[in-house]
């Protein structure tokens, strides 16, 4: 399996926001700040969650081991710029669908009707 196959693997795997996150931040290059008005996030967690996220692949081989993962990550993100379903306009409808369904499932609302 190559690293490219790693990475789009382990992408897959992250929750909506997490990859809508590494998308506006890395592949779109918008300031964290930005970033955490976008999925609705405090700055404060985002940067670590990325951090981690960013150190959990390439611990995996999904990116090169080095001190600046950011342009691999770039690089790997652009190459998967024609996917309709990282676009910003869906990227941003999939975060708010997802902080949606959460509200209605903490609200005990979805538990009445499962």
């Amino acid at each position: 399996m190559t690293a490219h196959e790693i990475f789009q693997q382990r992408f897959n795997a992250l929750d909506v926001t997490t990859r809508a996150a590494l998308v506006f931040r890395y592949r779109e290059g918008l300031p964290l700040a930005h970033v955490a008005q976008l999925v609705d996030r405090p700055v404060r967690k985002l940067g670590p969650l990325l951090d981690r996220t960013l150190a959990e692949m390439c611990e995996a081989g999904a990116l090169p081991a080095s001190a600046d993962p950011a342009p691999a990550v770039h690089d790997e993100l652009d190459a998967l710029r024609g996917d309709p379903a990282l676009s910003s306009f869906s990227l941003v409808s999939a975060v708010r669908a997802e902080q949606n369904r959460r509200g209605l499932l903490r609200g005990g609302v979805m538990r009445r009707f499962a």
